[in-house]
């Protein structure tokens, strides 16, 4: 029954009706409150991704109240730096240490808890996996779109041709941001190009990008000259492996009782879906409990269910069915 509640929200064009619960503020952080009217199933914490709405995006909200009308409390915190687009040093033990906070109020995170992910933010589902104080109440995590090798996702950002503009400015931002701060005229073409790549459907630099004009003309080249790419790539990857290290995960530290639910839409242009099959392997190979569902009916930004693919919509709903028994199961175990 709660994936067909599932579903049936997902379908519906309605925001933050009856389930919003308003805003809290949470040891200084900015937490959205999702809950139906019936009983609590348990505690679901979204971590969103990278885009410039953060916790009030309208599909991160969608999502949100599909799953507090399938009977969970849905907490959403806001996390600055993931609303700013940043890759930096430092940032996961900043995110891990606003869920230890979350999951400390326990009129809010009373027993065990899930962990649902988009995109890159993945990242820190994992690491919290990874995290005894974390783990020891997680009782499974879903990740949509995410990824299992950073280094072959940049090559694929700025390499691939039908790789989205959206992946590439922003590694692009991150990486003037790190390596050449004081390019602040290219920094501020960048963040407009970002700004208008986040609400345009196709974006293109040909027409976006004056190539009269010097730095929106490097953007320009950065973005489709492929030597020029090529270059950035072999720095990316030099960048990844000494000062952005930490978004590499090391599955061998995993707690392998903590179920993963990954799902990835098959079209995905900025993460592709071979990432998450990558991912299951390796969690599989590792003895962790796994369930991968790359769909049609999901790309990368896009909430929209089409009802018009059954067998897609089945696999679909297998998945989140089995995440919720992985669920039933944890407390079962909990109780015994």
């Amino acid at each position: 029954m709660m994936v067909f509640r599932l579903l049936a929200t997902f379908k519906s064009k309605r925001l933050r009706h009856s389930s919003f619960c308003g805003t809290r503020s949470v040891s200084g952080m900015d937490v959205d409150h999702y809950e139906g009217r019936g009983k609590v199933v348990g505690t679901l914490i979204f971590i969103h991704g990278m885009s410039l709405l953060g916790r009030e995006d309208p599909r991160i909200a969608h999502f949100s109240e599909a799953l507090a009308l399938a009977g969970y409390r849905v907490l959403v915190p806001d996390f600055p730096s993931i609303r700013r687009l940043d890759i930096e040093k430092g940032q996961s033990e900043e995110i891990l240490g606003q869920l230890e906070l979350l999951v400390s109020d326990h009129s809010l995170v009373p027993d065990s808890f899930g962990l649902i992910t988009v995109s890159f933010s993945g990242v820190f589902a994992l690491l919290a996996a990874c995290r005894s104080g974390l783990a020891s109440r997680l009782f499974g995590i879903c990740l949509v779109g995410s990824y299992s090798d950073i280094f072959s996702v940049s090559s694929f950002s700025v390499l691939a041709n039908r790789s989205d503009h959206y992946g590439k400015l922003i590694i692009l931002r991150n990486y003037y941001r790190e390596v050449e701060p004081e390019e602040i005229q290219l920094r501020t073409v960048l963040d407009r190009c970002i700004s208008e790549c986040a609400v345009q459907n196709v974006w293109n630099p040909d027409v976006a990008l004056d190539q009269s004009k010097y730095v929106e003309g490097r953007v320009h080249s950065m973005l489709t000259d492929l030597d020029e790419r090529r270059e950035l790539a072999s720095r990316l990857a030099n960048l990844f492996k000494e000062n952005w290290s930490e978004y590499q995960i090391n599955l061998d530290f995993l707690h392998r009782d903590i179920p993963v639910l990954l799902i990835h839409g098959r079209h995905d242009r900025i993460v592709p879906a071979g990432e998450s099959k990558k991912l299951a392997r390796n969690l599989i190979d590792r003895g962790i409990p796994t369930w991968l569902c790359v769909t049609q009916l999901l790309s990368h930004g896009d909430s929209e269910l089409r009802l018009s693919k059954w067998i897609e919509v089945f696999r679909l709903l297998q998945a989140f069915a089995w995440f919720f028994h992985a669920h039933k199961q944890h407390a079962r175990g909990r109780k015994d």
